[in-house]
């Protein structure tokens, strides 16, 4: 399978007055045509600052090790000029707060014309802002239709309402539909969503869900979430990241339903508990991620910690069509 994307040793760092920060400590991941993977961890594992580096949007932080290729052209060697071309046209971001990412001040059908106006002319939108590209025409609409009618949604009185509102006036649900629908307009390589079901509801989440599993297949997918229903329902295969690294990769059925890594499986637990279960954490404490841990950074927590996990960082070990980080599994790989 040809690799759209693939990050190799990505190393993010921030300066802060405390020391530096090792937002993500050498991330090695890939995602095929076509493909659907997630990105799995607790909040603070680095999942959000590796799809931001994605479009160099990671600022103040910064890529200090590392590449990231997209269909083979290494991106953190590019200016801003040159990522303006990309972001939006190549690797669009659906961002994780939906009740903020839209403008206020426009009308959806406005918004949906502004994403077109980005794939056709590209660069900023605040310099295509300043640029008269004239009207816009009656097909826009019709291309409007055909994105939502592909997303569930069918067009007449209710859809004409639709780009007649303003965000304020439509659900969660709604306004997630729609940042999808300005993605897809784009007509992107690579989808980004991040933490797509954050602060929905149950009936809300549905909808989310369901509209991204309409996308699935269409395109090349990055999920980025906390939650395993979230993974279980959209993805292909699914990574699992803790301390800035991914400790644990591949089929979706694979790892969620047998997890290797001590952390995988104490994550899962979690997420999984259910009524008069006793609570579960994945970690006992926030790692510190200024004063990183020599070895394996889940050693100073870890259930299952060996002498070597204190000193060594554990290599990727392949077993059964998926990758651990861990250990417990390097002489089984071999």
């Amino acid at each position: 399978m040809t690799a759209v994307l693939k990050v190799t040793g990505l190393h993010v760092t921030f300066d802060t007055a405390a020391g530096v920060v090792h937002a993500n400590n050498g991330v090695s991941l890939e995602a095929h045509e076509g493909e659907s993977l997630g990105i799995m961890g607790e909040s603070g594992c680095g999942k959000t600052v590796l799809c931001l580096s994605l479009l160099h949007l990671q600022h103040p932080g910064r890529i200090v090790k590392g590449s990231i290729l997209l269909d083979g052209r290494d991106i953190t060697r590019l200016g801003e000029t040159e990522m303006e071309r990309l972001r939006g046209r190549v690797i669009t971001l659906v961002p994780q707060n939906q009740a903020t990412a839209l403008n206020p001040a426009y009308t959806v059908r406005q918004q949906l014309e502004e994403a077109l106006k980005v794939r056709r002319h590209g660069g900023a939108l605040h310099r295509l802002a300043r640029n008269r590209h004239g009207s816009e025409q009656v097909s826009d609409v019709q291309e409007f239709k055909r994105v939502f009618e592909d997303l569930g949604f069918e067009s007449g009185p209710v859809f004409d309402r639709l780009l007649r509102s303003y965000p304020h006036q439509l659900s969660g649900g709604m306004r997630q539909r729609v940042l999808i629908a300005m993605a897809l307009l784009m007509r992107p390589r690579l989808l980004i969503a991040d933490e797509p079901t954050t602060a929905l509801d149950r009936a809300i989440k549905a909808q989310s869900l369901a509209t991204l599993q309409r996308v699935r297949g269409a395109l090349t997918l990055l999920v980025i979430s906390h939650d395993v229903e979230a993974i279980s329902a959209t993805c292909d295969r699914v990574a699992v990241m803790y301390g800035g690294r991914v400790i644990e990769s591949g089929p979706c059925d694979k790892v969620l339903s047998h997890p290797r890594h001590p952390y995988s499986r104490l994550l899962l637990a979690a997420q999984r508990r259910t009524r008069g279960q006793p609570l579960v954490a994945a970690a006992a404490e926030t790692l510190n991620l200024i004063d990183f841990p020599e070895g394996c950074a889940f050693h100073p927590v870890c259930p299952e910690v060996t002498p070597m996990c204190a000193t060594l960082a554990p290599p990727e070990s392949k077993i059964d069509g998926t990758m651990v980080a861990c250990h417990l599994y390097h002489e089984e790989a071999g």
